[in-house]
């Protein structure tokens, strides 16, 4: 409904109607109604719009009416027909910002129990797997206690067949006493009691026949828990170190390649932040790596990184379970160490070897727990490494290929602590390092700047046997010309020896430094390369 009011009503209105109207003067003058205007009067002219517009209403209610005829057919007013428009379009985008809150919620909810739904069925997985080798497990133990069982019904029925045949000569002997007592009625009761005393000496036999059997029983049930069989040969052990190896250096030298080195000014003392940054290089090679300008010849890099490696490998390897808590560790490292030194190499091993699997057992996310901490420690190192070279562009966290490199070396680092832990039980193998500032030996390691004189006869050797391992070691360590000399820097590549306890059943093992070293057999079977200050001069030339 639209009103108009017309505009030239509105000064007419408020004009006086009076007949007098006011003069400067302050003079009265009468003015004749003649000459004023006549005034509309708002109110009625508004009555008056009012009124034909309810009659247009009804006129138009009334058409309404006549063209829909149906019976309670009832128009609604003007002001019920006519659409809000805009409470309607507000109410709609209410509804379907509240559907699509809804579809959000639920899309959320559908993706949660999908995650769900596929975490559960990987950890079901997982226990399906378990069963099946706790019942393998259960099957080897069953069919084990039946052939105990075996062969103890076995000895008993022997046992009891052998005093059956005593028995049934007793009875036999009774017979015949009784015989002779109705012919010889007479003899004394003595005699009689000496016959008996004759008869008694079947049952220590018996006895003495179980005891023998439960012996038997008894050593074949151990035979199990004492059994040296290895699943892996010393051949294959030493290939698997020379792989790490391989993979030690490849990584480092792809690692040196990816990078560059700011340029140094010559400098002749280190800063406080370099002194502490690499502990496990050692004060005399940090040094060199801290003052030395790597922008030409970033060899001492790529050494650097192949040790750290080593170590962080080496350091992994001599520790009872990988990924364990470290005071557990220690305290299973420590009874592992007394049963060595006390109890013959099998049982040991076996105890070991037992334990390290329970462990795996209880724990199976240890594996994926020890490989993912393996492959932070080492990719900090590396780090290290490069910072204090100087690296302008230093590898990331996001390279991938590093990270598979350093991925597969911390596998393969896990796969030979659970070989010589599990699979090797006649002997003990240890991967070591030298440390740093240790004089050079040439029996025990081997000059890396010489490494091309030694592959030839080292590896044929070493996988061929593991005896004359010493020798073939103090020949090549002379090498062509003058034999080596110096400290150690670092040890770039893992060595492989091999410890075993001689059989000492027959004397008691004294804990003295001496009898503790007779009593085990230490072979080299990988010498582990190093780095020696005197090879500075050689590169500082080169």
């Amino acid at each position: 409904m639209h009103l108009q009011v017309s505009p030239d009503t509105t000064v007419e209105f408020y004009t006086l109607r009076g007949p007098l109207v006011a003069a400067p003067s302050r003079t009265w003058k009468r003015f004749d109604s003649n000459e004023l205007s006549p005034v509309t009067d708002p109110i009625a002219k508004l009555t008056r719009e009012c009124s034909a517009l309810r009659l247009k209403l009804a006129t138009v209610e009334r058409r309404e009416r006549n063209s829909h005829p149906q019976s309670g057919y009832r128009t609604a007013p003007a002001s019920a027909r006519t659409p809000p428009h805009s409470n309607l379009s507000l109410a709609l985008d209410n509804v379907l910002a509240q559907r699509e809150a809804a579809r959000t919620h639920v899309h959320s909810e559908v993706m949660r129990l999908a995650e769900r739904y596929k975490a559960l069925e990987n950890t079901l997985r997982e226990m399906q797997d378990t069963l099946r080798r706790k019942d393998r497990e259960i099957d080897v133990l069953r069919a084990e206690r039946d052939r105990l069982i075996a062969e103890r019904d076995e000895a008993r029925a022997k046992s009891r067949s052998v005093s059956r045949e005593r028995s049934q000569l007793g009875v036999a002997d009774d017979h015949s006493v009784v015989s002779n007592g109705r012919r010889h009625r007479d003899r004394s009761r003595s005699r009689r009691r000496a016959r008996r005393s004759d008869e008694v000496p079947p049952m220590p036999l018996v006895s003495t026949m179980t005891l023998e059997a439960e012996h038997y029983a008894r050593a074949r049930s151990l035979d199990v828990f004492l059994t040296k069989t290895d699943s892996w040969s010393g051949a294959q052990i030493i290939q698997a170190v020379d792989d790490l190896n391989a993979e030690i250096n490849q990584f480092a030298a792809a690692a040196t390649e990816s990078c560059s080195f700011a340029k140094r000014a010559a400098a002749k003392t280190m800063t406080s932040d370099q002194e502490n940054i690499t502990p496990w290089l050692g004060p005399a090679f940090s040094r060199i790596l801290a003052l030395r300008d790597h922008t030409q010849d970033p060899i001492l890099v790529q050494l650097a990184l192949q040790a750290s490696i080593a170590t962080c490998c080496a350091r992994s390897l001599s520790l009872f379970c990988v990924g364990f808590p470290s005071k557990l560790d220690a305290l299973l490292t420590r009874i592992l160490a007394h049963m060595q030194t006390s109890e013959p190499q099998a049982t040991s091993s076996r105890w070991r070897a037992l334990t390290h699997r329970s462990i795996r057992m209880l724990y199976p996310g240890l594996e994926e727990y020890a490989v993912t901490e393996l492959v932070t420690t080492m990719f900090r190192w590396s780090s290290s490494v490069f910072t204090l070279c100087g690296s302008s562009n230093a590898p990331s966290a996001a390279d991938s290929s590093l990270h598979t490199q350093l991925r597969r070396i911390a596998e393969a680092v896990y796969k030979l602590a659970r070989v010589t832990r599990e699979e090797i039980l006649s002997t003990t193998f240890e991967v070591l390092v030298v440390d740093s500032g240790v004089s050079f030996e040439a029996g025990r390691m081997l000059n890396k700047m010489r490494e091309g004189e030694h592959d030839g006869d080292e590896h044929g050797s070493q996988l061929s046997s593991f005896t004359d391992m010493t020798h073939h070691a103090l020949v090549n360590g002379s090498g062509n010309g003058a034999p080596d000399s110096g400290r150690v820097l670092c040890s770039t590549e893992l060595g492989l020896r091999c410890v075993t306890r001689r059989d000492t059943r027959a004397s008691t093992v004294s804990p003295e430094a001496g009898a503790e070293s007779d009593a085990f057999e230490t072979r080299m079977l990988l010498l582990p390369k190093v780095l020696l200050d005197s090879a500075m001069d050689v590169i500082e030339r080169g």
